[in-house]
């Protein structure tokens, strides 16, 4: 387990995450914010791709994980496929909450800048940018990401069924979820993952991520006394 220091708390990243954010590199910086979603998921199964010919970890992690036919393959099996276009397109799209490549088409829909930086924030440990962003914007913590998925901010909080590369825990995750409830997050809210709608804390508990990062307990405890089932 990976751990990063981000002003003084530690944020939780696991290496098959990292590897993952080492693939995409600058596709998932700030310049994601003026893609479309049918333009950013293009660009990432090109780069998916190409790190599968490279036999990079990270394009390992995404196929074995999002692509159904790849699940529980080896690298030495994953490397010795050979992957059409629409396989890394599917990988993409599935963490994304599409059930299928063909639902991935041309569109406009970009995403919400507020709701992205609270999502980076959030997950970054930054409490002193969520408060000011719920301050600013009231409704923030009930919006959806314009991915199909519609996961929350708590959804995101998980680090599970979401894009890989935001799955990772700050220490500080339990005050990051107290000051959403606190501004009227819906704790029984469903996002589109792994082909059903889920729950914020169903996610949570079946994710190793919080429980590695020593966190789970807390949240889940957060977020029953919220009322969530």
């Amino acid at each position: 387990m990976a751990k990063v220091d981000h002003e003084g708390v530690t944020v939780h990243v696991h290496p098959d995450v990292v590897a993952v954010i080492e693939l995409y590199g600058d596709l998932v910086g700030r310049g994601a914010v003026e893609r479309t979603r049918f333009n950013q998921v293009h660009l990432l199964a090109e780069r998916l791709a190409e790190g599968h010919q490279a036999r990079h970890r990270g394009a390992f992690v995404e196929l074995t994980n999002w692509h159904p036919a790849l699940v529980g393959l080896s690298p030495d099996e994953l490397w010795a496929r050979t992957l059409d276009p629409p396989d890394c397109h599917l990988a993409v799209a599935r963490q994304r909450g599409y059930d299928r490549v063909e639902e991935v088409v041309p569109d406009s829909i970009a995403p919400s800048a507020p709701f992205e930086a609270a999502v980076d924030g959030m997950l970054a440990g930054d409490i002193d940018a969520m408060a000011s962003l719920l301050g600013e914007h009231p409704d923030l913590a009930g919006r959806t990401s314009h991915w199909p998925h519609h996961a929350t901010l708590l959804h995101y909080a998980t680090a599970n069924g979401v894009e890989t590369y935001r799955q990772v825990v700050p220490s500080n995750l339990p005050e990051m979820v107290s000051m959403l409830v606190d501004h009227g997050a819906d704790v029984n809210a469903a996002a589109h993952a792994y082909g059903a709608d889920l729950r914020p804390l169903g996610l949570l508990l079946s994710s190793a991520h919080p429980r590695n990062a020593g966190v789970i307990d807390e949240v889940a405890g957060i977020l029953r006394a919220a009322g969530a089932s």
